[in-house]
This record gives structure tokens, sequence and C-alpha cells, in this order.
């Protein structure tokens, strides 16, 4: 392991990574210094959320006095300070990290995406020139939005579309749906049509969305949830609004139907033949009037004649 600290700051104004790389080579050459390394053990395992605080535990031996304390990620210098020379100019602290001498911990304030990595605690003890490292490892995470669910249906109700979708949280996580469905009949019931981990340009954040299609043909399915990590939705429903759902109809009701559309044509076809056989009368009467009319008109102009 490479740990990249200057130990005598007679050099410090000089002291570079190329300059210390060749130091330690120097000292390791002639057994002026020795190193103890943390190369083996796993790394301490810290979380902290996004715009929140956390301490890295930089753990030391209280009865002895801390000469040297370096708080780095990898060759880049975070924090630290030397218990009797005044720190190099170019190892400027993070604006946003706090060393606690008396525990030796760092604080460091206002996460962001970019602190997550991996970090080195070294500390040199006044009464020897070995070096202990401890690794931590900084995760920093975001929790995301309540999922919302939008519903839209199509095919007159026997498709329904669902898209769950929530922001604004980090890792990149994707969404999920939890459909309480027989697993034979699932594919056929409802499939997931796309997944979408979009990250914010801004704050690098995610915004993590799902769409699943849904086969109405079984009427409504209820109590289900969408789910990003930890984070749940409400449960939901869907096709509770179909109402054209095709259903086997009983023999009685497909007799009754024929019985009723016979019976409305006979009485259409009814109502049709007495207005004909009416219309008929009515001309025969007529026609009898129209002919007396004419024979008593002619009698009348045969009388006539006969008196003149």
């Amino acid at each position: 392991m490479k740990i990249h600290i200057c130990f005598f700051f007679e050099q410090a104004s000089n002291c570079n990574l190329k300059y210390f790389q060749l130091w330690l080579l120097v000292l390791v050459s002639t057994g002026m210094g020795t190193f103890s390394s943390s190369e083996s053990a796993a790394p301490i395992q810290i979380h902290g959320e996004i715009g929140g605080n956390v301490t890295f535990p930089c753990s030391v031996d209280n009865q002895r006095t801390v000469r040297l304390f370096y708080f780095q990620r990898g060759s880049t210098f975070v924090n630290g300070y030397h218990a009797f020379k005044d720190m190099p100019h170019d190892t400027k602290p993070w604006e946003n990290t706090e060393v606690n001498r008396s525990e030796n911990m760092v604080h460091m304030y206002r996460l962001n995406t970019s602190h997550s990595g991996d970090y080195q605690c070294h500390i040199q003890y006044s009464d020897t020139k070995n070096t202990v490292t401890i690794d931590i490892r900084l995760s920093v995470t975001a929790n995301y939005s309540k999922p919302t669910v939008i519903t839209s249906c199509e095919d007159g109700g026997l498709s329904c579309l669902v898209t769950c979708a929530s922001h604004g949280g980090y890792p990149q996580t994707k969404m999920k749906f939890d459909v309480n469905v027989n697993r034979n009949s699932s594919s056929r019931m409802w499939r997931v049509l796309n997944n979408s981990e979009v990250p914010d340009p801004a704050n690098k954040m995610f915004n993590s969305s799902s769409t699943a299609q849904f086969n109405c043909s079984n009427g409504e399915l209820k109590f289900l949830s969408c789910s990003v990590g930890e984070i749940i939705s409400d449960t939901f429903s869907v096709c509770n609004h179909v109402h054209n759902t095709v259903t086997p109809y009983s023999p009685y009701v497909i007799v009754a139907v024929v019985v009723c559309l016979m019976v409305g044509v006979l009485i259409v076809m009814g109502v049709w033949l007495r207005h004909k056989y009416k219309k008929r009368q009515t001309g025969a009467v007529e026609g009898r009037v129209n002919t007396c009319t004419e024979e008593v008109t002619f009698l009348n102009e045969l009388t006539r004649k006969e008196t003149s």
C-alpha cells in the first residue's frame, strides 16, 4: 500500500506525490521507518445521506500521543494535522470537513454523490515512526420519493398501462412491480414494457420509472404496488373500470332474447297488415259512393228533359 504522507515536515515545502514515493523508497531501503499496512483488513463501512453529515471513526490508542494525523482519499489530502509543526501550504483541507483532535474523528458535512468512495486515516504516534492506516468506505445515498402511479386503459378497457415513477434517489435503483398473480399465468396477465433510470444533470441523483401492460380479460386485479429500493407505493387496482368483459351467456338468456325478437316481429307485421286492410276498405266505400252519385245525376238530367 502506498501512503502519501510526509513524515518530516522539514521537507514539507517540497512534498508532493512523486517526492514522497521516492522518500518512501529511501525509508524502506535504509530501515529509517516502517509502515503498517491495512490491505488485508476489510474497510470500515459507513453510510450517509445526500445533504447530511457523517463521521469517519479513525480509532486510535488514547494512551499515546498522536504526532501526525492525515485523512486522505487515495492520494488526495482531505484534512489532518501535525502535532508539532505547521501543515504545508499546499495541503488545504476540504471546506466541508473538520477534525476532532481529541477523538481523532473526521466530520464531513453537506454530503453529495461525489463524496462516495474509499478514504484512509493515516496515524503516526510520537514514540514511533510506524504508521497505522485505517481504510473507510463511505456510501452516500438518497431516498427516492414515494412512487406515483398513473393508469391509462385502451382497447375498450381490455388492456391497461400502468406507470410507476419516483425521483431524487441515489444510487441508481430499478423500479419494480409487485403483482400478486399466479406465476403460470403472469406472462399472459401482465408484462413490463420498459424501465428507466435517468440521472439529474444538476445533482446526479436518479429518476426511476417503469411501465407495465396488464391484460384485463379476467377482470380487476387488486392490491398491486411498485417499489424502488425500500420505498413502496400505495396499493392500487387495475382493470377496475372494465364493464364489457366477455362472459358466456346462459342458454335461457339466449332463448328469451330470441322469443322477444320473434314477438316483436309478429307485432310489427300485425300492425302493418291491419293498416293495409283498412286502407282497402276505405277505397271500396269511396268507389260505391261515386257510382251512386253518378246515377242520381243521370236521372235528374233525364227528368228535366222529359218535362221540357
